[in-house]
């Protein structure tokens, strides 16, 4: 078994492992956990991105998205100390690559830059300082916005006019208050983006087939699949329903013709790609 998850690994870092040949269609991705951790890790990634889409724009709708974001993000931290947990996984990843230093195949360069990256995230976030509200608690202005996002339309002028006032500063002094806001999740979001990254890049695609729409299939292995992701051309009418957990998992191929009415279970085979991912 250590042979195999050695040969796994020592694929994906080699220069000569290539994806296969039809991810270089346009294609959608469909990603599926198969734990709590990655599942958290998905959500972080997702409000990062969101919250930095806010960030570049000008109008006062893309500082809202921002800020609403920011908002998002403190909330979901705060549910546990992902800042640690993030620190033992880059450790984990950074011991098992360093045990295959001299496997062959082994790009060396693409190695230590990983190792590197890795080295630096573990110390910026053991730079940053724990508990993920403390922005928010220590900070009126934004206190106070947080406590009416929870209500809908709750961030109207009318309720709110420090925030209307806020949104009609300048763009550029309204982008420095929310990078500054950011920065203190800037290590988070660096080392989630990482850790995922080579989470996907882990697995080939291999072509499956759902026979009348279903698929099923076993995962039991050692190190257990972390994330399951399907991927479908674009254009397909129809799109994947994932369950699953470390031991099996069922897609089932929807189609919706219309968004009036509720998706219906195809009856067709589908032809699709897999990746069962682990590091």
């Amino acid at each position: 078994m250590a042979q195999i998850w050695a040969r796994m690994v020592a694929d994906f870092l080699s220069i000569a492992s290539m994806r296969n040949a039809a991810l270089q269609a346009p294609s959608i991705a469909y990603e599926q956990p198969l734990n709590e951790r990655v599942r958290t890790l998905l959500r972080v990634e997702f409000l990062h991105h969101q919250g930095r889409f806010g960030i570049a724009g000008e109008s006062q709708w893309h500082s809202r998205l921002a800020l609403s974001t920011f908002v998002e993000l403190i909330d979901l931290l705060g549910r546990g100390d992902l800042r640690y947990e993030l620190q033992k996984e880059l450790q984990r990843l950074s011991n098992t690559l360093l045990a295959l230093q001299q496997a062959p195949g082994v790009d060396p360069t693409r190695l230590q830059a990983i190792l590197c990256e890795c080295e630096h995230l573990v110390e910026q976030l053991r730079a940053t300082p724990y508990g993920a509200g403390n922005e928010i608690k220590n900070n009126d202005f934004l206190y106070t916005v947080s406590q009416r996002s929870g209500i809908a339309g709750g961030t109207c002028g009318f309720d709110l006019p420090v925030y209307h006032r806020w949104l009609h500063q300048s763009p550029e002094l309204r982008r420095a208050d929310l990078e500054h806001w950011f920065e203190g999740l800037e290590a988070v979001g660096k080392a989630t983006h990482l850790v995922l990254r080579l989470l996907r890049e882990s697995a080939d695609a291999v072509p499956e087939i759902a026979y009348g729409g279903t698929f099923q299939a076993s995962l039991d292995r050692t190190p257990p699949y972390q994330m399951l992701r399907v991927l479908l051309a674009q254009g397909e009418p129809h799109f994947p329903e994932i369950s699953g957990n470390r031991h099996f998992c069922t897609i089932r191929f929807l189609e919706q013709t219309s968004l009036r009415e509720r998706p219906q279970q195809v009856a067709m085979d589908v032809e699709f790609r897999l990746e069962r991912c682990t590091v």
